[in-house]
């Protein structure tokens, strides 16, 4: 965009200060600057406020930069003007090369293409839906929010309540003894460690999702292997890799209620499945039935690991449920819990005063009986209260089952829920087609075989939708105000739709280089997306812009557009060069810093390879429709409320020397034939003639 503007009130080269102020002060470059700068500002000011926040500050510096290119243009420009024969020399060469390119092969094929217009369109669209096939059937996977490289990674075991300290002690050895291994692979094969420290920790283990007090679990059940990794410029292997590795060596753990292999990330919270399964009390063994049949499920597709649900039972207990004849005496289940309670716990009975100090005394179960559950069918309860009431065993009133109880209980509207998650191992599997299958077929039977359950998507599944969906509304507005915007600017509601018509083959080339890199489609692919639409906007609006002046100056249709084509040539691929070459580098980065930005700039490059190719043919096609559409209709006015006609034509040399009106005419048919000069600036200029 600062490169664009540059060159079109630069070409020409000599007597610079006035060629800026004459060509400026023509008024068509000034407002293609600044229409590009408020379709640009329009982009980055409604994403800011509905989806992109802060990260749209970079928009707000690059706004300033286009704003400020015509201060660069009047300062810096004329030092390099100056920089004498080799600037000169190289000119003169790329010069001749576009030239060349322009005669033999971009001159040729617009020429064609702008002949058999419904042919090209055909072409194109064919290859925009073969491309957008390649998400589709998942050749280029979509993954809004990817598993960056980290440099830590965590393996976690959690047992049942009450495991002791010894058994979750022995299992985390065996995560250390197994990630030694994972090591000295990796050691033998690069020659370097990739491990620096290693922590382990039994009975108390940091929460990822905790706050405050709940940072940490605690629990002899517990334990945790933290690891820090070498620096990702400093080894290589990813952490994901070393992650399916050590998950490998390390194997089943019998008894263990899950075992995780994780590692920090940027992005949404949650893992990369997960959905809460919820039922009312009264249909829970439907809802665990439900929860069992999902996990059993996942199991089958490649790449999901770690399987797992947050419905972790606690320790075995007594359940008591109250018979029948207990109700007719008027016992409840409160007084049963009441009864028992004060067998092995203790009732107060009262209280006695020992100098400034009150004593409460306690009546219970001796300490042998206590300690022992062979009494506990022996324990007493009197339907009524007094010395003389009877007394009725425990098992005549109430029916006593031994089963394992809940560690926690989550409950979502009043209702019982049940969560479970899944990773996935991105170099097998890919999280959203899994979604996408199980949501397809398997959980319709599943809520059709268990109707009282109810299935509500959470964690990264939830927030990739809230993003999506708010940078979609938000892109949507934005290409609203920009059609609006270039309206104004061409007076006409047709030629806009040109403009926003080339937007969506941007998106072609940045999935062909996202399959060509191994990469998947992510959010910051669609912020390259935003910002690739400014760079394709700008250039059609160029394009545009001059086959109007060369058709409203009588040229016919077919000649006006491909002299615009081959004049526009210059300053449209200096914009795309500029712009791809000073994005390549960042292709080549392996810092952990710059993984979140090889999307975005895989997106701008390989876009702009192909976008540039599109808009510099397909403009034109488009146009040519677009007049002929209107030739069908009888509309054939030049200029918008204006009449159809020729109007005479003066050319200007470089020494000012005017031409007659016929003589023009003729010099100027004869130049729009040529190839202007060796340096690639223009020997004529064109005025109306009042």
């Amino acid at each position: 965009m600062v490169m664009l503007p540059c060159h079109l009130a630069h070409a020409g080269g000599e007597n610079w200060i006035q060629r800026c102020m004459r060509r400026y002060a023509a008024l068509p470059i000034w407002a293609q600057l600044l229409g590009s700068l408020i379709t640009s500002a329009t982009i980055v000011v409604i994403l800011r406020a509905l989806a992109m926040g802060d990260h749209a500050n970079p928009g707000v510096a690059a706004l300033l930069l286009i704003g400020l290119s015509p201060f660069v243009l009047l300062t810096l420009s004329f030092p390099i003007l100056q920089l004498g024969v080799f600037t000169h020399f190289v000119r003169d060469q790329n010069s001749r090369l576009l030239d060349w390119v322009i005669a033999h092969v971009y001159g040729p094929h617009l020429a064609w293409s702008i002949r058999n217009p419904l042919l090209v369109l055909c072409c194109c669209f064919a290859f925009f839906f073969a491309s957008t096939s390649l998400v589709i059937l998942g050749i280029t996977p979509w993954d809004v929010f990817p598993k960056m490289d980290s440099n830590q990674i965590e393996a976690r075991v959690s047992y049942p309540d009450g495991t002791p300290q010894h058994i979750t002690s022995a299992a985390t050895i065996r995560l250390q003894e197994s990630l030694a291994k994972v090591d000295e692979l990796y050691r033998e094969q690069f020659g370097t460690s990739v491990v620096r420290n290693r922590r382990r920790s039994v009975g108390q283990v940091r929460n990822p999702e905790g706050l405050g007090p709940e940072a940490l679990n605690n629990g002899s059940h517990l334990g945790s292997v933290e690891v820090e990794l070498a620096p990702a410029g400093q080894r290589m292997v990813k952490s994901q890799e070393l992650l399916d590795q050590w998950r490998e060596i390390a194997g089943e753990f019998p008894g263990a209620e899950s075992v995780t292999f994780s590692a920090p990330s940027m992005g949404p919270g949650g893992t990369a499945i997960e959905f809460k399964l919820l039922a009312d009390k009264d249909h829970m063994a439907e809802l665990e039935h439900a929860v069992e049949e999902c996990k059993l499920k996942l199991q089958e597709y490649a790449g999901v690991v770690d399987i797992r649900d947050d419905s972790r039972p606690g320790k075995w207990e007594y359940q008591l449920r109250v018979k029948p004849k207990a109700q007719a005496l008027g016992i409840s289940q409160a007084d049963l819990a009441q009864t028992v309670r004060a067998s092995y716990f203790g009732e107060e009975v009262m209280r006695l005063q020992r100098g400034r100090h009150e004593v409460k005394l306690m009546v219970r179960y001796p300490q042998e009986e206590r300690n022992a559950l062979r009494n506990f069918e022996e324990i007493r309860i009197r339907p009524t209260p007094g010395v003389n009431s009877l007394e009725f065993p425990l098992t005549e009133l109430a029916e006593v089952n031994i089963e394992r109880g809940y560690s926690e209980i989550n409950r979502i509207d009043q209702m019982r829920s049940i969560t479970v998650t899944a990773d996935v191992q991105t170099a097998i599997g890919n999280a959203q087609n899994t979604i996408a299958d199980m949501q397809g077929t398997f959980l319709s039977q599943l809520l059709a075989e268990h109707p009282h359950v109810v299935i509500r998507w959470e964690g990264q599944q939830e927030q990739t939708n809230e993003s999506v969906h708010s940078m979609f509304v938000g892109f949507c507005l934005a290409l609203v105000a920009m059609f609006a915007l270039l309206t104004v600017e061409f007076r006409s509601y047709v030629q806009p739709l040109i403009i926003l018509g080339i937007i969506p083959f941007g998106i072609v080339g940045a999935i062909l280089g996202h399959a060509v890199m191994g990469l998947p489609i992510t959010l910051f692919t669609m912020f390259g997306l935003v910002a690739l639409t400014g760079v394709v906007v700008n250039d059609s609006i160029v394009l545009i812009d001059f086959i109007n002046k060369r058709y409203r100056d009588g040229l016919p249709l077919l000649e006006a557009i491909e002299d615009a084509g081959r004049r526009r040539l210059r300053p449209v691929l200096l914009t795309s060069v500029t712009t791809i070459a000073g994005l390549t580098p960042m292709l080549m980065e392996t810092s952990f810093q710059a993984q979140f930005l090889i999307p975005l700039a895989a997106t701008l490059v390989f876009g702009l390879l192909v976008a540039t190719g599109l808009v510099l043919i397909l403009i034109p096609t488009y146009y040519v429709v677009y007049r002929r559409t209107l030739e069908f209709f009888g509309v054939t006015h030049r200029e918008p409320g204006g009449e159809d006609h020729t109007p005479a034509l003066t050319v200007v040399d470089r020494d000012e020397r005017k031409l007659a009106p016929a003589e023009s005419a003729a010099k100027y048919h004869a130049d729009s034939q040529g190839n202007g000069n060796r340096d690639g600036t223009s020997v004529y200029e064109t005025e109306r003639v009042t």
